[in-house]
Order: structure tokens, then C-alpha cells, then sequence
């Protein structure tokens, strides 16, 4: 029989343009129960057929929500003209479903119903066709008459064994005569066969029943299937208030209903938009891009702080996107938690604050005044061992300002952004010293504390150390102490293995090492590791000339400190300051200005009368000019002996004498020599 399949057409159905993007394909499928819709140009031809699938593996690989349909790598279907006809059709033993004209423009699908009820059994040649058409489906199909009569089956049907089945020919015979006459009726069979469901399909202009099988395992795990996916739905729904899923660049896949309400947007309208366009203060793109799982944070929606989890979606090793849940139902119990957690990150902050406080150096070379020749020259090296990472050597006298070096030091240096520890080893007991420069393991000593403690080299990692009183480091702890310098690693007390330090050294000295290390009380090695870059800082009494900066400086400070104004100081008072030979230097000068403001009535001068008697009264010792010239002559002659190397004619060339002159000198001095 010729068939018109033009009148078979199905124009009503889900069409996408191949220039659509992804975005819009996707809303098109939301709104529809299709899984896949055939994809048109401009000019009417069919260029593929596209699934969900599709849309989500172009998601997976990177694309994003302005791709375009036409721009992914579609199948293309069979397709078939309507000029053919339908016994034409069925004789290539292909079904088609897709429909187009003789120039190629698409024009919609053909149900399976509908070429089935053009069929008739008015020649043999057409119940072949139909045999060879069936042989290729997987599902069982047999014909009958409206007797029941089995005419035609194929090979699925003949393999399940129903065809030998009497008590399933006969039930089917009952069926089709007591009139299950619609397209898409369906009778449960009593077979043990595989195949135990029919859909029964009358044809329009024949007296034949195609009956179509279906597999009981399959339909059972497509019924198991739907089930689950229902459950799984409704456990997500239950589980978590609310659950979203990206891609790798962030794009929402999914979002979970009951969330959508609660974000008051419609899920078709936010699949493909970026996720920080849906949701305040997200982070998922983030999970998404690094990989990197964030568990029960604290996240802000709506003024109302929600607990986020938000993990990555790994597939063959790769991460393709992250999902994440959110609890914002029930969330005042969490409200007291965060104060919690917030009183404690604020106590952190502030001790935090206080440690960086502690450790961080706190003046540079333009807080340390002064003039004089000496300082200045002071502060030259200084600078030029602030622009290398070798180790310094800071000597001078108690009170002159070693400190304040050390603080402009690492403030000039490349670590200027570490940490600046500072370590007084005279203030440390000797048995404690080794843990605190090196930190112990939980249970190295009888009080040590649970965890252990880092120790002061470790907590100066990345920065500068400042070690204070080198002098007086026990031997036991210059062994140690020389390994670090030597190795860049230090070892916990109660440890076993030894930890890397990056770490600058600034060590300082008020005593002799050269004088110690000749009296074997400072290591020789251990010296001139430290001793790579020496500054020397002049005392006070060397730095007269400094004096008319420094104590107005110092005399501002103390009265911004008090709160209370002076007027300065008269030039009787600081001639008594300048002639004091302050053997406390500067610490001392700062102590004996603080107790002349106190003494001293608001905007008043420091008067002598504010000082203290030592100053005032101090007298600086005078020389009878004879004593003093004897011992001048006398290291004079010395000197040059010791260069001449005891040789007395060189000894008295280089003295401008004659050699008998010398001879009369060494003798006055009652000194002996040798020729």
C-alpha cells in the first residue's frame, strides 16, 4: 500500500535554532518533558539532533552559556523525504523518524503509531517487509490477526520463547477479542518470559494487531531507575536546604528547589548564569578553579550568616565543577556559635596584633640623631651591612643605642616585611636558654608544655634575630649556637631532627670579645662568624657636639609621655650635661632629663638646680701638664719600638732623635730594651 507520510507529520514539537546558545537550549528542555530535539539552520535544514547530554558534556569540557549549538559536534541522523513512500520506507528495514522535503528543509518527526496504522496485510510482499523490519528492533514484536493468529514475529520474540507458550498465545488471543483496541493499550502477560509486557497496536486499515514487548528486566530497571532518581531527589530536598552545582567556570548546572525559593528566583532562569549572579558572597567558582574543598563555612545570604559546604566534582582526575550545600533553615542555634567563633577570631586578632607588635622593628636610621663624626660613621656601615644578608656585630658601651641600630638595620634590609625578634641573653637563665632560642617537643622536661614550644629561631624565620648581650652566651650554647650560624637549622630540645631557618643575625656586646676569646671564654669560630660586619658605637661622652639635638629631642618625648610642657633648658644647665662623662650614656641622659621635668614647674626652664649634685658638682680630673707629658713621651717611645720591632736606631729615626737621645729618654722612663 502507497502511504501519504507528509499527512504523518508531527510539526509540533521542539525545535532549536543552530544559532541558539547553550543557555537557551537549556531553558527550552526545562520547560519540556524531550530529552533531545532536532537542531535547524536558518535556512530550514536539519544540522543535527542535540540531547541534554550534550549540553552538559559542553559544560564539563569548558564551554560556556554563550556557546553557540551550532558550534558542538552533533549526529547526524537518518532522515528521510516525504515524497518517498512508506512501503519504501519499511523495505530499507531502517525506521526513520525525522522528515524533510526534496530540497532538504526539515519538517518535523513520524511516531512509530503512525506508520504502523498505515500498514494492511493486502499482499505477502508487505508482511516480508515487515518481518525484515522487526528483525532489526531489539524489542519483541509479533502481528496477529484480530483472531489472535500469530502471522509474523521476530527473532527477539522467538528467542524469549513465548511463541511455544500456549498459556501465552492463548492470553493474547483473549486480549485482542475482548478489545484492546487503542493504540498504546498495555495487558500484563502470565508468561515466565522475559517479555511479560504488550502494548497492543490495532491497525487502522487491516484486521492485524501489532503487539510490541517489553523487556521485563529492562522496564523493571527503568522503573528502578526512575525511582531512584525521585529519591535521590527528594533526599537532597530533605537532607539540605539547599544545594547548587557549577562547572569549572563557575556556571550554574544545577540549583535544588527548595533553594531557588529561597534565593526568590526560578531555577530555568538561572541554569548558565555565573553563580555569583545568583548567590551573595559565594565562593564556588573558587572550589570550582582550585580543586580545593571548603567545609561548614560561614557565609552570608540575605544578612543572615548560613553554614556552606562546598566541594569539588572530580571526574577521571580532573576537576569539572563543585557542588555545594547550605543549611539556612533553623540557623539561630548557629547564630551564638559564630559570636563564638567571632569573639575568638577578634581575641586571636588582637593577641595576633600584640605578637607582631612585639616583633616587629620599630625605628629606622633617621630616629638616630646626632651630628658627630663618630655617628655618622656609625651609621654609614651600618648601612652598608643593612644592604647585605651577612651577619652583624654591634659594639659598644651600655646605654649608647645598640638597639635602635638593630631596628634600623632590618628596617633598611631586604627582610624589612619579616619578623625582627629580639633575645637578651643576659636576662635568660642558662638552663633555659637552649629552649628558648631552639623551642622543646611536648615532653622534653619536667613542665614542658603540651604541644611543645617554638622556639625564638623558628619564630624569626623569614626575618632578623636580634641577639643582645652576645657576650654572655655560656660555651655549651656557642657550640649550639655555631651550628646554626653554620648549618641553618636549629633542633628542638627532647627532638631528633633539625628544622631549616632562613634567619639574618644582628648580635651586640657592651664587653671585649677579643679580650674574652683570649681568655678562651668566647669561641674563636663562633666570633668570627658574627664578627663579619662590626659597628662601632661611640658613648656619649665621645659625641659632644650631639648634645644640642639630643636633648630637646628626649626632653619632647618625656613631656609627651607626662603630659606636661617645658620650656627648655638654660646654657648653665647644659654645660653641666655636656662636661658629665655619662658613663650610663644616652640611657642614662634619659633618665637624669625625666627626673629635671619632674622637678621642674610646668613651662619652666631646667635649671642646674633640677639636675642631680653628681652633675652639678662633678669636677673632671686635671693632670699636672708634666704627667701628662711624660706618659704621652713615654707611649710614644713604646709605639715606636714595638713598629721598629726593638731596633733603637729605627726607633729613634722615626721618633725625629738621635740615638742618644733615646737612650737618656729610656733611661728616665727606667725602660730596658736590647739592641
Amino acid at each position: 500500500m502507497m502511504g501519504d507520510i507528509l499527512n504523518m507529520v508531527n510539526q509540533n514539537q521542539l525545535l532549536i535554532q543552530a544559532e541558539a546558545t547553550l543557555q537557551e537550549a537549556a531553558q527550552q528542555f526545562y520547560n519540556t518533558a524531550e530529552t533531545e530535539a532536532p537542531v535547524v539552520t536558518k535556512d530550514g535544514t536539519l544540522h543535527g539532533v542535540l540531547t541534554k547530554e550534550h549540553i552538559f558534556q559542553a559544560m564539563m569540557e569548558g564551554r560556556t552559556p554563550e556557546s553557540m549549538v551550532s558550534d558542538l559536534p552533533l549526529p547526524q541522523p537518518h532522515s528521510i523525504s516525504v515524497e518517498r513512500t512508506i512501503n519504501d520506507v519499511i523495505e530499507d528495514t531502517n525506521f526513520y523518524y525525522h522528515t524533510t522535503k526534496e530540497d532538504g528543509t526539515y519538517l518535523g518527526t513520524v511516531s512509530l503509531y503512525d506508520l504502523l496504522n498505515c500498514y494492511t496485510a493486502e499482499d505477502q510482499k508487505l508482511l516480508t517487509a515487515w518481518k525484515q523490519w522487526a528483525d532489526v528492533l531489539n524489542e519483541g514484536i509479533v502481528i496477529t490477526n484480530e483472531s489472535g493468529v500469530l502471522l509474523v514475529w521476530n527473532e527477539a520474540a522467538a528467542q524469549s520463547g513465548v511463541i511455544e507458550d500456549a498459556s501465552w498465545t492463548e492470553a493474547v488471543r483473549s486480549g485482542i477479542q475482548e478489545g484492546f483496541r487503542l493504540p498504546g493499550s498495555s495487558v500484563a502477560l502470565p508468561a515466565s518470559a522475559a517479555f511479560q509486557f504488550v502494548k497492543v497496536v490495532p491497525l487502522a486499515y487491516s484486521d492485524w494487531h501489532v503487539l510490541l514487548f517489553e523487556n521485563h528486566g529492562a522496564r523493571a530497571a527503568d522503573d528502578a531507575s526512575h525511582k531512584k532518581s525521585e529519591w535521590l531527589e527528594s533526599i537532597v530536598e530533605s537532607l539540605y536546604d539547599g544545594v547548587i552545582m557549577v562547572d569549572k567556570g563557575g556556571y550554574v548546572t544545577m540549583l535544588s528547589q527548595g533553594y531557588a525559593d529561597f534565593l526568590d528566583v526560578k531555577v530555568e532562569n538561572v541554569i548558565g548564569r555565573h553563580c555569583t549572579e545568583i548567590v551573595e558572597n559565594t565562593r564556588m567558582h573558587i572550589v570550582a578553579e582550585t580543586g580545593e574543598a571548603e567545609i561548614a563555612d560561614l557565609q552570608k545570604i540575605k544578612g543572615d550568616y548560613m553554614i556552606a559546604s562546598r566541594l569539588p566534582l572530580i571526574e577521571n582526575g580532573h576537576v569539572v565543577g563543585a557542588i555545594g550545600k547550605v543549611l539556612y533553615k533553623n540557623v539561630n542555634g548557629f547564630h551564638a556559635l559564630y559570636k563564638r567563633i567571632n569573639k575568638m577570631e577578634q581575641e586571636l586578632k588582637q593577641y595576633r596584633g600584640e605578637w607582631e607588635e612585639q616583633n616587629k622593628a620599630a625605628f629606622c636610621f633617621e630616629h638616630i640623631q646626632g651630628n658627630s663624626r663618630p655617628v655618622k660613621e656609625a651609621k654609614h656601615i651600618a648601612k652598608k651591612g643593612a644592604a647585605t644578608d651577612s651577619n652583624v656585630l654591634l659594639l659598644g658601651e651600655s646605654g649608647t643605642g645598640k638597639e635602635l641600630f638593630a631596628h634600623a638595620i632590618h628596617n633598611e634590609s631586604m627582610r624589612t616585611s619579616g619578623t625582627f625578634v629580639k633575645v637578651n641573653c643576659a636576662a635568660i637563665p642558662a638552663e633555659l636558654l637552649e629552649a628558648e632560642l631552639f623551642g622543646y617537643e611536648e615532653g622534653a622536661f619536667t613542665g614542658a608544655k603540651k604541644g611543645g614550644k617554638q622556639g625564638k629561631f623558628e619564630a624569626a624565620n623569614g626575618g632578623t634575630i636580634f641577639l643582645d648581650e652576645i657576650g654572655e652566651l655560656p660555651l655549651h650554647m656557642q657550640v649550639k649556637f655555631l651550628r646554626v650560624l653554620q648549618e641553618k637549622e636549629v633542633e628542638k630540645v627532647g627532638s631528633t631532627r633539625t628544622r631549616k631557618v632562613d634567619v639574618r643575625i644582628i648580635a651586640a656586646t657592651n664587653r671585649n670579645l677579643d679580650e674574652m676569646v683570649r681568655q678562651g671564654e668566647f669561641r674563636l669560630d663562633l666570633y668570627y662568624r658574627l664578627n663579619v660586619i662590626p659597628v662601632q658605637i661611640p658613648p656619649l661622652r665621645e659625641r659632644e657636639n650631639d648634645f644640642d639635638d639630643l636633648i630637646p629631642l628626649l626632653i619632647n618625648k618625656i613631656t609627651a609621655q607626662m603630659g606636661k610642657e617645658i620650656s627648655g633648658v638654660t646654657q648653665h644647665a647644659l654645660d653641666d650635661l655636656k662636661q658629665y662623662p655619662w658613663p650610663g650614656n644616652i640611657r642614662e641622659l634619659e633618665n637624669v632629663l625625666e627626673r629635671a621635668v619632674n622637678m621642674a614647674e610646668s613651662y619652666e626652664h631646667i635649671h642646674p638646680r633640677h639636675l642631680p649634685a653628681k652633675i652639678t658638682n662633678y669636677e673632671p680630673d686635671v693632670e699636672p701638664l708634666k704627667e701628662v707629658l711624660t706618659k704621652a713621651e713615654k707611649d710614644a717611645v713604646a709605639r715606636a719600638l714595638a713598629k721598629a720591632r726593638g731596633n733603637k736606631s729605627r726607633a729613634a729615626e722615626m721618633l725625629g732623635i738621635s740615638r742618644t737621645a733615646l737612650y737618656q729618654k729610656l733611661q728616665g722612663h727606667k725602660t730596658t730594651s736590647s739592641d
